[in-house]
This record gives structure tokens, sequence and C-alpha cells, in this order.
């Protein structure tokens, strides 16, 4: 699990099947957020969505309240947009047999543009 602070409050993100079926509603799928992403049009917007919903994730799995909403993210620093993807990139790691990780190459690509549009930021 990524945490994050913000403002002095620690959150922890998750991205599994729950969260994404919560982007597939949202989104269309996967692949539209991403491109959503790319495009440079509401990306902020986007990312304090995806945001809430890996620390809403993260909450239910822990059997909390998935209460966490857009107050959280005021003021919020930059650097969680690098926890975001931090997150991003963990949950799109898929297990070997011996129990390490190996990065699931369907979604490299996908990363490696989120990088780059951090740079760019």
């Amino acid at each position: 699990m990524v945490k994050t602070t913000i403002n002095g409050k620690t959150y922890g993100l998750r991205f599994d099947l729950e969260a994404l079926e919560r982007i597939e509603e949202e989104y269309g799928s996967l692949k539209e957020m991403f491109t959503l992403l790319q495009s440079g049009k509401g990306q902020v917007k986007l990312m304090k969505r995806l945001f809430l919903i890996m620390a809403n994730a993260q909450r239910g799995y822990e059997g909390k309240p998935e209460d966490i909403g857009e107050e959280a993210l005021k003021h919020a620093r930059l650097t969680v947009l690098a926890d975001i993807r931090a997150a991003l990139d963990e949950g799109m790691k898929t297990e070997t047999m011996n129990g390490g990780e190996a990065d699931d190459d369907v979604h490299d690509g996908y990363l490696e543009e989120i990088e780059r549009d951090e740079k760019n930021a």
C-alpha cells in the first residue's frame, strides 16, 4: 500500500479491483481514463478523483467507512501526484509463483506516459 500525507494527515492509496470498478463506472474503462489523462483536459480533476477512489478503496479494505471527500485534498501539494502514480504502479504489478513481483506488460505503457506527464508538469 502506498501512503501519502496531506496537511498532516496520512492516507493509504489502494488500486485494486474495487478501485478499478469505480474507475470503469466513472470513465468507461481504465484505457479511457488514461486517454483522458493524456489529453490534458481536466487532468487535475481526474487526478483528484483518482486519489479519492484509491483512498476510499484502502479504507474499505481496512473495514472502515469510505468517507474521504474532496476536502481532504484542500491545499494538497503536487507531490501527491507521484504517490497516486506509485499506487497505480503497485496495483498493476502481479505476483510471480515465488512471491516476487513482475510488471504487467499490458499496463507499462500507461505508467510510462503518466511519468512523462509528471516530469513535464
